[in-house]
């Protein structure tokens, strides 16, 4: 069934007057961009090895005053594969937008990371970018917004989740050593048995933006259940996944003060497991993120420094529950550090942006660095780095990581 509508909204969305590509329509007249994208790059690791990367994309956006379509379509000619990075349909009327399709939907304030942000799971499978959004996995989804004068209604509904994307095996695996040569079942998670749903409720003034959340689904990285052993080794030889139900009662705030902005973000987390007694789902917790930041009004530089932590309740002693697993250190607790700069030079020709995560429990770190040049209006040339790494020898991503530093360079054009 979620097959046949992501077709559906396909068809609809690339056929609305597809070719009348006005861009420079009159304010009444529709709206409407098509464009295609090639980015050329090569990225080289540590270990010397280099992986080539040819991407083509595809985008079509139209837009009235009664409604909104947009298809964006990536293929990669390295892998063979297509993959739909957007496809929605949008309805206006009066003051109520109607959405459905397979897109992002973001929530939370922060601009460097977020607690709130449960709609979409991460795509981990090639490491981590300086993009939040583009780290997200698209799911099938339907949203309505009303506003009103100074504050907005967000109900969102989802007919089943993805989880993390994450690699088993190779580069970026991040499966745990008790887990390597297991057999797993994986959870079925596309199907309305795990229908999740949720709204925000958004109130706006001259002072602050509050937004309260509600949201009722599944955690997206998985636990595991019906564990089965070798009877002469006590190896583990079989499991099953199992996602964790949740909800998450939450706050997102952020404030002005001249150039500063605080957000504030945080919210329970309340698990199906609520006394914490089985190990293959994870416990309830708090979470919590406040983040400042600086922007220069003339020159657009932006400058941001955030702290974000958590606290596990109930937290167990067994090193096979899933909350010790993804644990640092074994810890109830986690906190982590991230700061981060963007500014643009020769008449905003250089946009160059630097990053930087230090978590830490585990003394794991995580540095990231681009600089792009735009060589014309439709031709842009960018270099790239990552590090990967911790202080002590401790488990975390950023230490099973630590040998894929890379930099990549690369070409994009727009036609």
């Amino acid at each position: 069934m979620k097959r046949t509508l992501a077709i559906t909204i396909l068809l609809l969305a690339t056929t609305v007057r597809l070719f009348a590509f006005d861009i420079f329509a009159e304010e009444e007249e529709p709206k409407r961009t098509f464009y295609l994208q090639q980015e050329t790059s090569l990225n080289v690791y540590r270990g010397k090895s280099v992986d080539p990367g040819v991407l083509l994309g595809l985008s079509v956006d139209y837009e009235d005053e009664t409604f909104r379509a947009i298809t964006t379509v990536q293929f990669d000619a390295m892998t063979n594969t297509l993959s739909a990075e957007h496809l929605s349909i949008s309805l206006y009327w009066g003051n109520q937008t109607l959405a459905a399709g397979w897109m992002t939907h973001p929530w939370g304030s922060a601009s460097l990371s977020h607690v709130v942000d449960v709609l979409n799971a991460q795509d981990l499978s090639k490491g981590i970018i300086d993009d939040l959004e583009a780290m997200k996995q698209r799911e099938l989804m339907l949203s309505l917004t009303t506003y009103w004068d100074r504050s907005s209604l967000d109900v969102v509904l989802k007919p089943g989740f993805l989880p993390t994307s994450l690699e088993s095996t190779g580069r970026w695996s991040l499966m745990p050593a008790q887990f390597a040569s297991v057999t797993l079942h994986e959870e079925e998670t596309e199907s309305l048995e795990k229908f999740g749903g949720g709204a925000r409720y958004r109130i706006q003034s001259s002072a602050i933006d509050l937004g309260l959340l509600y949201f009722n689904g599944y955690w997206p990285q998985s636990g595991y259940t019906n564990i089965t052993f070798d009877p002469s080794t006590f190896a583990i030889t079989g499991a099953d996944t199992v996602h964790t139900r949740y909800q998450l009662i939450g706050l997102e705030s952020s404030s002005l003060f001249g150039p500063l902005t605080l957000a504030l973000e945080g919210g329970f987390f309340l698990s199906e497991d609520t006394d914490g007694s089985d190990p293959g789902l994870y416990n309830s917790k708090w979470a919590y993120l406040a983040e400042l930041s600086y922007t220069h009004s003339a020159s657009g530089t932006f400058l941001a420094v955030a702290y974000q932590g958590h606290y596990v309740l109930n937290f167990p002693s067994s090193p096979m529950d899933v909350d010790v697993l993804a644990s640092y250190g074994g810890k109830a607790y986690a906190n982590t550090i991230i700061a981060a700069a963007e500014a643009k030079f020769f008449r905003e020709k250089l946009a160059c942006r630097v990053a930087g995560t230090y978590q830490v429990e585990s003394t794991g770190y995580l540095m990231l660095a681009s600089a792009t040049y735009a060589l014309g209006d439709n031709l842009s040339c960018f270099l790239k780095t990552t590090w990967y790494g911790s202080i002590e020898p401790k488990e975390s991503i950023y230490h099973t990581w630590d040998a894929n530093d890379s930099l990549q360079i690369g070409l994009k054009a727009w036609f």
